[in-house]
């Protein structure tokens, strides 16, 4: 258990503009490629477009480590060595109404909500919204007071206790009545204003967060299961998927399955000119084929008119398969009937080095009004 990192996950939601991404931005310490805006869409706009992930880490409270499955041993010397962690992970989500999906998909992997509202506005449209959804995510919520640096320095306190009083009532008649709510400046003086001015209340809010989070459950010996977060391109490496793991563990090197794609690196090839364009290939969508290189695949899915479409080989193309499907480096020529080249997102498929062909048979009853393709088994 020695130095062992527990993650949690701390949705930031809230309308838009109420200063959710500056509020991210001065809790973190570790920022992914995804946050604080990063997407060249989001600062044209000025706006939060996608999810944002980054993160923070304090060592983890005596109240959670009897929570732990193995009890903590004492510190050594410092985190890397004995001490362990919570790291909590900032789920930074949009506030415009037109993201609301985007917003459910980030509020379905937190474990607490942090509500975030512009203290010289107080609640607004999206705020409720985001209040409606984490009834149904979460269990815990803290309000956060944003920007009350804005507030005359006279009558701030006046102010803030005020929202606060507003913000009780409206959480009244909600599971989330009773939860804590603290002020602060995320950013003073505004998106202008400069890096100088230190955020207020953010040593506050850490401790506040340190005090309600609880640790969730997460079964390692169960089926893996991975709630996908983000998926993005690096430059040099391709594409890059994030998630959260629910269940199960997964190890260096190992192959993930993506049911809803049914992708398995060598697990799957592109078939072309087998079917007419106007063909609907939904139609025989679970057929099988045999592969003349000995292979059977299963008719995953189509991509549109173009006549092409996906095969599942359940059992993996053999090593002599894939050196016959590896293209060669020339450009590709049209292809002949029955041909298959193997699949390589982003990247165009050239001419494989030798022809592979496919052997689709099946059956279709004249009568039949669902026009069902049958198999002999």
């Amino acid at each position: 258990m020695s130095g062992r990192r527990v993650n949690v996950n701390v949705g930031v939601l809230g309308h838009i503009d109420s200063g959710k991404t500056a509020l991210a931005r001065a809790l973190s310490t570790t920022a992914s490629t995804a946050a604080f805006d990063k997407q060249p869409q989001s600062r044209e706009r000025g706006i939060t477009l996608d999810l944002g992930f980054s993160c923070f880490s304090v060592p983890l409270p005596a109240r959670l480590r009897s929570a732990l499955p193995v009890p903590c041993p004492a510190p050594e010397t410092g985190p890397e060595h004995g001490e362990p962690q919570l790291q909590i992970t900032l789920v930074d989500c949009p506030g415009h109404a037109s993201l609301i999906r985007t917003i459910i998909g980030g509020a379905q992997i937190i474990d607490l909500m942090m509500l975030v509202i512009d203290v010289t506005k107080g609640m607004q449209t999206q705020s409720a919204e985001c209040l409606v959804i984490g009834q149904i995510a979460c269990q815990k919520l803290v309000v956060v007071l944003n920007k009350m640096d804005l507030l005359a320095e006279g009558k701030r306190q006046a102010a803030i206790d005020k929202m606060t009083k507003k913000m009780q009532k409206t959480l009244e008649n909600t599971k989330f009545r009773g939860a804590p709510i603290i002020p602060v400046a995320a950013k003073p003086g505004g998106p202008e204003a400069p890096e100088t001015e230190a955020p207020q209340g953010i040593s506050e809010l850490i401790e506040l967060l340190t005090s309600q989070i609880s640790i969730p459950m997460r079964d390692p010996s169960g089926p893996f299961l991975m709630s996908v977060d983000h998926c993005f391109s690096i430059k040099g490496q391709g594409t890059v998927m994030t998630g959260t793991i629910l269940s199960g563990s997964i190890s260096l090197g190992d192959s993930v399955e993506i049911p809803a794609l049914k992708v398995i690196d060598d697990y799957s090839v592109i078939g072309r000119s087998l079917f007419k364009k106007e063909t609907n290939i939904q139609l025989f969508v679970g057929l099988k084929v045999h592969l003349s290189t000995g292979e059977l695949g299963i008719i995953d899915s189509s991509f549109g008119q173009s006549g092409k479409f996906k095969i599942n080989i359940p059992g993996g193309l053999s090593p002599e398969s894939k050196k016959i499907l590896t293209p060669a480096l020339k450009k590709r020529s049209r292809a002949s009937r029955g041909e298959v080249a193997k699949q390589e997102e982003g990247v165009e498929r050239p001419e494989p080095t030798q022809h592979v062909t496919l052997s689709l048979s099946f059956k279709r009853y004249v009568f039949d009004t669902h026009k069902h393709m049958v198999q002999s088994p």
